[in-house]
């Protein structure tokens, strides 16, 4: 688990990036069933939604948390400059409320919400080497599971591969 910390803006965007995911069909269920804790991006919204006041947000997360938060982020940058295209329409379940009570002056001028793509792109870059860190924590994992399924194999299946 690493320990992330996010400055109030950054909650917020956080916040954002899980409602974005979370109304994304099956998206949770994929997570569940690859994180070894069995917890997706719904346990960062559980840990966001009651400290958004505050001044600094500091949250416990898996290294798979650590990468759908990173696709939540790209994710939301999106869905930001489509809202303001669009002109405040968006596809994405509870996404203008959360977006309006985040950012209110977003509810007068959607195109605001232009203005706010650079928050996500830049939390990632924050976030880059515990990116990095998770993805070589995930691949590392990967391969112990191909050892230990090929160290289970049955002498007499030598012949058959991976």
């Amino acid at each position: 688990m690493t320990l992330l910390q996010f400055r109030s803006e950054d909650a917020r965007i956080v916040y954002l990036a899980t409602i974005y995911h979370l109304a994304r069909p099956g998206a949770e269920a994929r997570a569940v069933s690859s994180d070894a804790g069995g917890q997706g991006l719904q346990a960062i919204y559980d840990e966001v939604l009651p400290r958004l006041n505050q001044a600094v947000v500091e949250i416990e997360a898996s290294a798979q948390q650590i990468l759908g938060l990173n696709e939540a982020l790209l994710g939301v940058a999106n869905e930001l400059k489509q809202f303001g295209i669009a002109n405040g329409r968006t596809m994405v379940p509870r996404f203008a409320d959360a977006l309006h009570e985040m950012f209110p002056e977003t509810r007068d001028d959607p195109g605001i919400a232009l203005d706010l793509v650079q928050h996500p792109v830049m939390l990632r870059g924050r976030l880059a080497y515990a990116i990095e860190q998770a993805q070589r924590e995930v691949a590392a994992a990967e391969v112990a599971a191909e050892e230990a399924q090929r160290s289970r194999k049955k002498w007499w299946q030598v012949w058959k591969q991976g």
